[in-house]
Parts: C-alpha cells; structure tokens; sequence
C-alpha cells in the first residue's frame, strides 16, 4: 500500500506537491483517501500518477504533452510504502520521454499494481470469449500497456465479466446491497458466438449492457473494483458518482467505507455524497485540489480541522452545520461567506433579492452554528487553500471579531453596525416534558416504549 507519493513535473504539477494517503486500520473508513477540486485541478493527474505505482518501468513513458514545460520537461514521482520502502520514478537524465527509477534496489512488485476504475467507463457490448481465462492481476496488467488513463472506453474490462459469472454469489452479495435484486444478470450469446451481459428485471423485459442505464452499469463496475480485492490492496475510483441517484450514491460510499477497513480505497469526487466525516474520524484523508498561477496545488485537512468538525456532528442544536449543504464548501472554487447562523443565511439572500444586488459568492452551508465556530471554519478554509474568502458578524460580538480580523488579514472580516440580523423579541418559553431529558439522554422508564415505537417504525419499511 502507498504512504505517500510526490508529484512534480506531470501535467500540471510544476512544483512538488505530496499526498500522504489513509492506511486502513479495521474500522470504517480508515482506509479511504478522497480527491476533491474543480474540474481540470489535477485530480486525475494524481490518479495517473498513482497508476504508475509498482509498475515495470518499460511499460511507462511520458509523452511531451504529459510533461510540465516549468520543470524542463522533466518527470518525478516518488512512492513510498508503509514499511519505509521508497523509489523515484523520473525521466532520464538525457532527456525525452523514457524513465527509470532511483533506487536500483528497490523491488517492483507487479502484484500490487493500483486497480483504477476510471471516470469513463463504457465497455463495449460484444464480449469475446478469449477474455474468459483471466484474474484480477492479469487484467490490471493489461490496462497498464495502454497508459492513456482519459481513454473512452475500458479496454480490458470483458475478462472481468466472465469472473462475474465464476464468483456469482460474492459479486452479488455487494451488488445487491446498492441494487434491487428484482434486477437478475446473466451472460447470453449471439448467433455468431460473441457474447453479451443480459440483464432480466421481469418477466417481460430483458436487456443487454447496451440498453442498461449509466447509473446501473456503473455500479457494476465500482463492485468489479472491490469485490475480489485482497486485504491490503489500492483500489482507485475516479468520480463513483457518475451517473448516479443520490441514493445510489449514499449506498456505493457505505460499501466503499466497509471496504476501506482492510484495503487503500481512493476516490475522486464531485459529489457531496462522497464526503464522510464518519471516515475522516477513523483515519481517512481530504485533499482539495486546486490552480494557483497555473501550477497545481494540492491541500488537506489538518488534526485539528477533522476534531473540530466530529465534534460538531453531536451539536444537538445546529447538528446541518455540517450537512450535504456545508458538504459543498469542498466543491466551490472560491468566493465563501460565512455568517453565524441559518437566520443571517435567510436574512442576507432576502436583502440581496429586494435591493436587486448580486454577490458573486456562496454562503457557508446554513451558518457556522454560532460566533464561535467561525474562526475554526477559517482555519479549515485556509488549510484548504482558499483566498477569496469573507465572514461576517453580529454587532455585539466585538472580542471574536477583533481576534480573527488579527488571525486572518488576508481574509474580509467585517461586523454588523447592530447587535443582530433582525429584530427579536424576549423568549419565555413554557415547559414541555419530552422523551428524551434536557441533555438527548433516554429517561429512566421509558426504554420499553421508546423501543416497541422505533421497532414499529422500523418493520413499516421492511
């Protein structure tokens, strides 16, 4: 497995960057390293890079076009393993576009090539049955000898379908953990003796791969990746959420988490979906890519970032600060504004429309959930690398105000001219006897009731 890996010289990356990637630990998520940025930030580029990793160095070369004309159009990619084991694997000294490694003592392990699942993932209809004699390393050695990752089309991917049919009940034990299982497959052949994968989902009606939806065969293929993984190997997934229903989606990531206590899981993502905070509290990574001066830069989360935002999933009071719609900070170029609450969120976007003014940036989720948490999110903002960034208080919160325009000058931070958003009246609030005491905690007599109600609503959607 990979513990780190520095890129300098490919494609984009005209300075060093480093990635140090998840190790899996046996809990969920502790294995899963997630790739965030906009669309053309180097995200991919790490992908290729990774794909290298353990792969017989004449089979690898790097065009001109794949060479960053910053670094003289010379190439490194440093590995390194749990263990200490470390090798470069750099264009030679002469120049052009061949390469070799620096460690001659090194060994290349060719059992334990990255198993890449690209973003495009059509495979073609007709399945040739020479394919049908082939495992998992075979396979990923073959997709090396075609060293175009942004390829149309997966070239090799036939022999895995016919391993689909030899190992049925194991691929199906994760496949139908996403998919209905009203939705039967089988491998079928044409009069002229090709085959095809056919798909049955009643009586009446019967497809091949051909006429399948996006979204299901993806899924298909991200089940590929993981089903005949052994402990300790690197499966990558560029974008598993192509094509996918959000509830597709939330269950690929919950098989993805499973499989990520044993085995380096590393996705590429657009998708708010794909950010679990569950993994990054297990040992999980975030690394947000982004352009800056034309050179790519790649950033993480820190200890202290990850704590913060655990932490916050047990406020029983604000529990959306960290929700799929603060889960989109991560996707956004630039250009956030942070505010203290979900009022200001409301109470800012009404002045906007009624005084006809358009602010060309977006608001933190549904507030920070308080004064406090702002400078924290900053620090998370600036660990992420972004610049354009403002945050805005409440006129009777002078002290935080005052420490965080010292902590962030490069950030706008302004005060509101009255204590509030809006005016608001005193609450008097009269007692109501709940379930649950003051502090969430069951009451002392109640868990026979409370367990026969949630069981009832339980056997409702079985």
């Amino acid at each position: 497995m990979l513990n780190s890996i520095k890129i300098e010289g490919l494609r984009g990356f005209s300075k060093e960057q480093t990635l140090i990637f998840s190790k899996p630990n046996g809990k969920k998520g502790s294995g899963l390293t997630t790739l965030v940025g906009i669309n053309n930030s180097g995200k991919t580029t790490i992908i290729e890079a990774i794909k290298y990793y353990n792969c017989d160095v004449n089979n690898i070369s790097f065009s001109q076009g794949k060479r960053n004309i910053k670094c003289d159009g010379k190439v490194s990619i440093e590995y390194t393993d749990f263990d200490g084991n470390n090798y470069i694997l750099k264009t030679k000294e002469g120049g052009g576009s061949q390469v070799e490694i620096s460690n001659s003592e090194y060994q290349i392990d060719g059992t334990e090539i990255p198993f890449i699942l690209p973003s495009r993932r059509h495979v073609n209809y007709e399945i040739n049955s020479n394919f049908y004699q082939s495992n998992r390393y075979d396979y990923v050695n073959n997709e090396i000898y075609n060293t175009k990752v942004r390829k149309p089309i997966i070239d090799s991917f036939h022999q895995r379908i016919f391993n689909w049919e030899l190992n049925k009940d194991k691929f199906n034990e994760l496949l139908y953990k996403v998919l209905d299982k009203s939705l039967q497959w089988y491998i079928e052949q044409n009069d002229n003796g090709s085959y095809y994968l056919a798909f049955k989902s009643d009586e009446n009606s019967i497809h091949s791969s051909e006429g399948i939806g996006d979204g299901i065969w993806s899924v298909f293929t991200i089940i590929d990746a993981i089903y005949d993984a052994t402990e300790k190997s690197v499966v990558v997934i560029d974008e598993p959420e192509l094509s996918l229903h959000p509830m597709y989606q939330k269950k690929v990531l919950e098989l993805l988490l499973e499989a990520s206590k044993t085995k380096q899981i590393i996705i590429s993502t657009h998708s708010p979906y794909f950010i679990s905070w569950n993994a990054l509290k297990n040992g999980g990574m975030l690394y947000r890519t982004y352009k800056k001066e034309n050179n790519i830069c790649v950033c993480s989360l820190k200890e202290n970032d990850i704590k913060f935002i655990t932490s916050s999933l047990n406020n029983y009071y604000n529990p959306h600060i960290w929700g799929i719609d603060a889960k989109e900070l991560f996707f956004l170029e630039d250009n956030i504004i942070i505010v203290e609450g979900q009022e200001d969120v409301i109470a800012f976007n009404k002045i906007c429309d009624e005084l006809n003014i358009h602010i060309n940036a977006e608001f933190f989720g549904w507030g920070a959930g308080g004064a406090s948490n702002i400078e924290k999110i900053l620090c998370i903002l600036q660990n992420l690398g972004y610049e354009k960034i403002c945050a805005i208080y409440d006129g009777d919160k002078k002290d935080e105000f005052e420490l965080v325009c010292e902590k962030f000058p490069n950030y706008k931070i302004v005060k509101l001219w009255k204590d509030d958003i809006r005016d608001k009246p005193k609450r008097m609030i009269q007692f109501k006897e709940g379930i649950l005491d003051k502090s969430f905690e069951i009451k002392e007599g109640t868990v026979e009731k409370l367990n026969n109600f949630i069981k009832d609503l339980s056997n409702f959607f079985e």
